[in-house]
């Protein structure tokens, strides 16, 4: 049997259709954005930053 512990920590891993790979190209995509972005000299404020992560 399975320690108490690993049963619960698999209890509340959520079900997702997700893939690791997925997960790293989606991560990879935005932070390439971020550095384009940096690159051009865009400036946004502190709560255009959060909107953006928001919707990440």
């Amino acid at each position: 049997m399975a320690p108490i512990t690993q049963l619960a920590k698999n209890a509340n891993v959520p079900k997702t259709d997700h893939s690791e790979k997925t997960a790293i190209n989606a991560l990879y995509d935005e932070l390439s954005k971020g550095i384009k972005s940096l690159k051009k000299g865009d400036v946004y404020t502190i709560d255009e930053a959060w909107e953006e992560i928001d919707q990440i």
